[in-house]
């Protein structure tokens, strides 16, 4: 049996838990699910019930649980900045999932609350810590396509409109941008570091007046540019492409994928990272190991990385066109 020693109280048990929890449980180091809270309290004593963590009616309550050693706010986005910045107050070192919040401001807000106390607080972007990123990432800093001139991501998928599900009620922070667009714009600010100095962006909503679809061009200083889309109501294939000088790697599903492929010359070099599950316990081990290590941020989640990511999605979704 894997050692647990690292609880975490899961605010929300929505369905990104039944994707998180057998990651964390089957492959984490020592990470596991000591107390949640729901906002239906039935649900939180469903999740209890199911992976052995105590439930509790309150928020306050459940991060108060003597066995939690940090939160994982996994809530709708509009309550996530609140259900952060209580945590963080409490001393409790946070991971929430991404996007971090409903625009810049909230996410600096979250972040001015992790800096007073001193305590740990990372967007939950679990692509960035993907072996295959990483690897992704090192062929860009090696020069091994030469000089970036171009990114393309695209996070699309098709859902059947219902105006009560969250994806589409604007109440909920739904829309194409914040459910999928921000990993598109994440692996861009990924691979090439640099904010962009013009930002570009239109969009097809949908009758509860969410984005259904959009697309998004960035350019650099340097001349370079991005293509960035996402779509709730359009299939597409979730692939991301960075093309240089010298060649272009390509990446399958990006946003969680277990393998690219680097051509230069034609000539093919492919990487293929194997591991359990999706790929949720790598964000969990590197929070662990930070906190135990008393840093206050993630070194490829940076808080810099989180507030650059929502200010271009800030700044896309000011410029949609209707």
């Amino acid at each position: 049996m894997r050692t647990r020693d690292f609880g975490w109280c899961f605010i929300g048990s929505g369905g990104i838990t039944g994707r998180v929890l057998p990651d964390m449980l089957n492959y984490a180091d020592g990470s596991y699910p000591a107390a949640v809270y729901s906002k239906t309290y039935a649900h939180a004593v469903l999740f209890a019930e199911k992976y052995g963590a105590a439930a509790y009616e309150t928020a306050e309550e459940a991060l108060s649980d003597p066995r939690v050693r940090a939160a994982y706010v996994c809530t709708t986005n509009p309550s996530h900045k609140k259900y952060t910045v209580m945590a963080l107050n409490k001393g409790i070192p946070v991971i929430c999932e991404k996007p971090a919040a409903l625009n810049a401001s909230e996410a600096r807000e979250m972040i001015e609350a992790a800096n007073r106390g001193g305590t740990y607080f990372m967007e939950a972007m679990w692509m960035r810590h993907n072996p295959v990123i990483k690897q992704v990432v090192e062929w860009v800093e090696q020069g091994c396509v030469g000089a970036v001139r171009s990114v393309s991501a695209s996070f699309s998928f098709s859902h059947k409109y219902d105006p009560d599900f969250r994806i589409f009620d604007p109440r909920c922070g739904g829309g194409a941008l914040l459910d999928v667009g921000v990993y598109a714009v994440a692996f861009t600010r990924t691979v090439i570091p640099e904010m962009p100095v013009s930002v570009k962006a239109c969009a097809g909503f949908t009758p509860s007046g969410v984005d259904a679809v959009n697309a998004m061009i960035f350019r650099y200083a340097d001349g370079a540019v991005a293509r960035v889309f996402s779509g709730i109501m359009a299939h597409e294939p979730d692939d991301a492409y960075i093309s240089g000088e010298n060649g272009y790697i390509h990446v399958p599903r990006f946003w969680a994928p277990k393998k690219a492929v680097l051509n230069v010359n034609n000539k093919e070099q492919v990487y293929e990272a194997v591991f359990g599950g999706e790929g949720f316990q790598f964000e969990f081990d590197a929070a662990k190991a930070d906190i135990l290590a008393g840093k206050r941020e993630n070194a490829l989640v940076t808080h810099r990385f989180t507030l650059d990511v929502m200010d271009l999605l800030d700044k896309a979704a000011a410029d949609f066109t209707i």
